[in-house]
Parts: structure tokens; sequence; C-alpha cells
């Protein structure tokens, strides 16, 4: 399914991480109705950990900062939707990531290198608001982590004919967490949500988010804020311990 991503989008500036992975910024309009949000989202980030996705290859320690990851990215989309009425919600967040690039290899044996790395990232879930206040709510979040890593390595012909490895690695994780939001004043809120991996394939996933918001319209607001993820996952020789970091901007919109 991922995969098929990359046939569909193919340039680098598509949003590099487009998601709604983030707070309600308004109260939904009306309680006995359906309601719904989407929004684009600008995450900045940096990408560092330990990494062994093509044995029999060693581990790798990586260490790419935005400036990095975007000089070698292919095409990158995260994107959020959920449907609420009154306290209950259902969602669904895609994150979709392509980096390539090209080396040199030593010795005369391979003329050179193509490295082409695809994460994709699927939750689905559902959300329960615990409070319903007009200056401050608190939802509790629950559902599924599906992972999938896919790595390519093509060595060039050199004296020796060229050769390509491939591993393709799956998984899933159940996760709980809360998200919050609290008025400043009619215009400006706070913002905030943690989650974690609570059992799965996973040795730990987890997700946590602070920032603030403003409310540009009562279907449009503007959000800021600071993202940290963490994954840590390993399967026999396959291993992917790594974190992302990094400030985020995105637009919200209500409907």
């Amino acid at each position: 399914m991922f995969n098929r991503l990359n046939s569909i989008l193919s340039h680098k500036g598509l949003w590099f991480f487009l998601t709604l992975f983030i707070l309600p910024v308004t109260g939904f309009a009306n309680d006995d109705e359906w309601n719904f949000r989407v929004s684009p989202y600008l995450w900045g980030s940096a990408m560092e950990g330990d990494i062994r996705t093509l044995p029999p290859l060693p581990p790798t320690d990586v260490d790419m900062s935005f400036s990095d990851i975007w000089d070698h990215l292919d095409m990158a989309l995260m994107g959020f939707a959920e449907a609420r009425k009154g306290r209950f919600g259902v969602f669904a967040d895609l994150v979709y990531m392509d980096l390539s690039t090209r080396g040199k290899t030593s010795g005369p044996l391979f003329s050179g290198a193509n490295i082409d790395f695809t994460l994709g990232h699927l939750s689905l879930g559902g959300s329960y608001e615990l409070t319903q206040s007009d200056d401050y709510e608190l939802n509790v979040l629950a559902g599924a982590y599906f992972w999938d890593i896919d790595n390519k390595l093509k060595l060039k012909t050199g004296l020796l004919p060229g050769q390509s490895v491939s591993d393709d690695e799956q998984w899933n994780d159940a996760f709980l967490g809360l998200k919050g939001k609290a008025d400043i004043n009619d215009d400006w809120y706070v913002n905030g949500w943690g989650m974690a991996a609570v059992a799965g394939d996973s040795d730990s996933a987890w997700d946590v988010y602070g920032g603030v918001g403003y409310r540009y319209s009562d279907s449009m607001s503007i959000v800021g804020g600071y993202r940290h993820m963490g994954l840590d996952y390993h399967n026999g020789p396959f291993s992917y311990d790594v974190e992302f970091s990094g400030p985020a901007i995105g637009l919200t919109f209500l409907f």
C-alpha cells in the first residue's frame, strides 16, 4: 500500500509532512452531528539512531538534520482525518517518507551504489473526551500502529556484475495515549499529547508533542510546537532504533 504512494506522488515539494495528529483547536460545532477535521502540517524533523536494515551489512549510526533529510527526500506525506460525534471520535493518520541517495564504493569491484529507503506508518484509533469544558479538554486515545519499512541497495557494475539487495519489514503495535488543550483567551491556546505502544512487535514506540495555537477563524487555526517520536524495533538481524524530533507548524480546518 505504501509503495503505491510513490507512483502517485513523486515530486519533492509536496508538503514535507502533512498531518493532523494534533489536538482539537476548537470545539466541534454540534455534539448531535458528525463533524470532521483535516490539516496540512510541516514538521522540520531530524533523525538520529542506529539502524540495520540490509543484513549482512553492519549496523549504521544515523545522525541526519532536517536539511540532510530534505536533500535526499524524494517524497513525503503525512495526512490525518478525524470524525467526531459528541465525546467519541475515530481517526486515521498516515505517514510516508521516501529517501534516496547515491554513493561511491571502495575498491574496483563495484562502480557505485544507489540506496532507497521508505518508511510507512499508519495509525488507526478512537478517542473519548473525558471533559467537556469550554476552556479546556482532555481526551483518551486508543488504537493500533502499522509500520512498513522498505530498503533497497543496488551495487553498480564494476569488475563484478551489479547486484541488488532489498528487505521489507512490517509490524504492528497497540497504543494508548492522552491529548489535551487549554485556552489562554478567545484567540490563543496551548495543546499537547503523549502516546506510547503498550503491546505488539516494537520494543518501544512513542510520540509526544507540545505547542501553541491561534484561532484565525471558527473553521481554521494556525498551530506550532515541537514534536518528538521514538521507535525501537528488532527482528533477528533487522534493527531500527531511531528518534525523530523537530519543530512543527501547520493549519487545521474544521467542517
